[in-house]
Formats: structure tokens, C-alpha cells, sequence
């Protein structure tokens, strides 16, 4: 799942409260050139099932999120997903 937010700082601090609270690791990334429309080109990228606590926990920490997709796979190509 891609976590696109506002800008770097912002993708560091949704990466260290989702690492500290969900347990699995969170990364910060380059968003795939499919998805970026402008603004910020990091991303925090997360395991899929994480997609309930990574909303409360943008929610509790003020962290706005711009879009939530999730990546998947059809004939071979990367096919991404709006969640919100």
C-alpha cells in the first residue's frame, strides 16, 4: 500500500508512529511516476492489512493524507488501486 502525503518530513513522521504501533515495517519511497501528480515524490509504503491503524494513526498524529492506494498485479503489470 502507497501513503502519499505532503512532503518527506511528513512521510518520515507516518513512517515512525505506524513502525512504533503496528509493529511491521514501514518505508519511505519514491511514489511510482503512475501515481504522482505533482507535489511531494516520497511515499510510505506498508503491508495492506495495516490500512485501518495507518488511518488512526495519520488521524491521531495531525499527519493529512493526500491518497491511500494499493498495488497489485494484473497480466504482469502494476495496477494501483484507489482506497481513499
Amino acid at each position: 500500500m502507497y501513503i502519499l502525503v505532503g512532503s518527506v518530513t511528513t512521510a518520515t513522521r507516518l513512517k515512525k508512529a505506524a513502525e512504533k504501533i503496528i509493529g511491521f515495517p514501514a518505508y519511505v519511497v519514491h511514489t511510482p511516476s503512475a501515481l504522482n501528480q505533482g507535489g511531494c515524490s516520497y511515499s510510505v509504503r506498508v503491508d495492506d492489512r495495516a490500512l485501518n491503524e495507518i488511518r488512526k494513526i495519520a488521524g491521531d498524529n495531525e499527519i493529512p493524507i493526500r491518497r491511500i492506494y494499493i498495488e497489485r498485479t494484473v497480466n504482469g503489470e502494476r495496477v494501483y488501486d484507489v482506497v481513499s
